[in-house]
């Protein structure tokens, strides 16, 4: 793929939304400098669009002030010789919050709240950051995300989740401005004085926030509707729903707590990210809950696997590249394979005491002992079976006594079904027929029929399921 002003090497398409395309890159400079970058690149037929323009950099400034662990950082504007703007930003390797729901749903499973409870927090502490944002004079910059949903949580490999997206965040120091009636974001997510087009302030997050911790909770779609207008009835008009309605396990506070978060008056709701957190930080401790760390919400995502490693984006011909700097570049911009577990077993050390050498020693005369013993059984074993087979000729009446050792024989994919022409025999009777044929001179076949349905059915294993790989959004 092309590049960016020379800096930044296109290698694969992440997603494609309505206003910009997200790239997989690679960033380089002097002494061989280089790390994986996401790259959105405006989509070129909005790029003489003054409106989209001023979204797109309003976007890269307000989001290049927010320097936290839980937001995606903005590192970079660029545009090239046909005019198109580019926002270089942190790569994240690991799945989206929508994703790992998704994966839930299909599985018949939930997130385990201990888990689903630290990515949350990790997404209200990123949603502070920016409510908390202040200019270069100390003036609150009154950031509103407008778009908090499952989509813009991305979790790293390493158990850490970000807040990404502010394409339309609203912020007082905006060069662009929304139009009279119209709505920005997702709507099963928008909040009541959202959709009726009222001022907005940090509270719209906060219930924003709250549909997505009642998704989590109760692994399904709080609002749904067949159309968008219906949904905007039943967010401004309906009351939602305790998650332990749909899930009893819920515990009581932190459901309470969910609930807080989506009343319709605003004044009724948590006034802040932070406070919210801490309502549910209490809530879980009063139930008993531990929140879990970082370490094993990576351990989660890796089990699950749900998302793409970066080698496997990038085309065939450039995977060794991406490989080279993601085995450099470590957690949350590398591999997969390097942020795998290290193996259960320790490594020997210098400090490896001498009874533990000699216990080793042991267990290995014990297991070479074992092997030679298994050798010999076996050897006996084929010894019995040739002189069965080729020393003393089996006749019709020994037959039936040599079904049982064929039990575990593959001879029912294997060898050709003969039957005769009478009627269908047993599945017991089909396996000895199937064992003559093989044994007997093609000559001698008589013609063969189906084999029957009881004998194919046991044989005929289901493939085993696998875990769920979404569509890359």
């Amino acid at each position: 793929m092309a590049s960016e002003n020379g800096r930044y090497d296109k290698l694969a398409e992440i997603a494609s939304g309505g206003m910009a395309t997200v790239y997989l890159a690679r960033a380089h400079g002097l002494g061989g400098f280089e790390r994986l970058v996401a790259v959105k690149e405006m989509h070129p037929h909005l790029a003489k669009e003054p409106e989209f323009v001023a979204m797109f950099l309003d976007e890269a400034r307000l989001a290049a002030q927010i320097r936290h662990p839980n937001v995606v950082a903005t590192l970079d504007v660029t545009e090239n010789e046909e005019g198109t703007l580019s926002l270089v930003m942190e790569y994240v390797e690991g799945p989206s919050l929508q994703q790992i729901l998704r994966r839930a749903v299909r599985q018949h499973d939930r997130v385990p709240i201990d888990i689903g409870l630290r990515i949350f927090l990790d997404a209200l502490s990123g949603l502070d950051a920016a409510h908390e944002l202040t200019d270069g004079s100390g003036v609150p910059l009154h950031i509103v995300h407008r778009d908090v949903s499952p989509q813009n949580v991305l979790v790293s490999t390493d158990g850490i989740a970000k807040l990404t997206d502010f394409g339309v965040a609203r912020a007082d120091s905006r060069l662009s401005s929304t139009r009279t009636g119209t709505v920005k974001g997702k709507v099963p997510y928008m909040a009541p004085e959202q959709i009726r087009s009222k001022p907005l302030d940090r509270r719209t997050d906060v219930y924003a926030a709250g549909v997505v911790l009642w998704e989590m909770l109760a692994c399904r779609r709080l609002v749904q509707a067949d159309s968008e207008v219906a949904m905007m009835y039943q967010i401004t008009e309906g009351t939602a729903v305790s998650p332990r309605e749909v899930i009893p396990e819920v515990p009581e506070g932190i459901a309470r707590a969910c609930l807080k978060a989506l009343e319709k008056n605003p004044d009724e709701r948590y006034t802040s990210a932070a406070e919210f957190a801490e309502a549910l930080e209490a809530a879980a401790r009063a139930e008993g809950v531990v929140v879990a760390n970082h370490r094993a919400v990576a351990a989660y995502v890796r089990a699950i696997n749900v998302h793409r490693a970066p080698s496997a984006l990038a085309p065939e011909g450039r995977r060794s590249v991406v490989s080279g700097i993601s085995g450099v570049t470590g957690s949350g911009t590398g591999s997969k394979e390097a942020a795998l577990p290290a193996p259960s077993t320790p490594a020997r050390t210098a400090l490896t005491s001498t009874q533990d050498a000699d216990v080793e020693a042991s267990k290995k005369r014990s297991s070479r002992g074992i092997f030679i013993s298994i050798g010999a059984v076996a050897v006996a074993a084929l010894a019995v079976f040739v002189w069965m087979r080729y020393g003393k000729p089996p006749t019709d009446a020994q037959l039936p006594s040599e079904a049982p050792a064929m039990q575990g024989a593959p001879v029912e994919t294997q060898a050709p079904p003969v039957m005769t022409a009478a009627a269908p025999p047993s599945a017991a009777s089909a396996v000895v027929s199937a064992s003559a044929s093989a044994n007997t001179a093609p000559a001698a076949a008589k013609p063969a029929a189906p084999i029957s349905t009881a004998t194919t059915s046991r044989t005929a294993k289901p493939p085993s399921k696998g875990g769920y790989r979404p569509r890359e959004l």
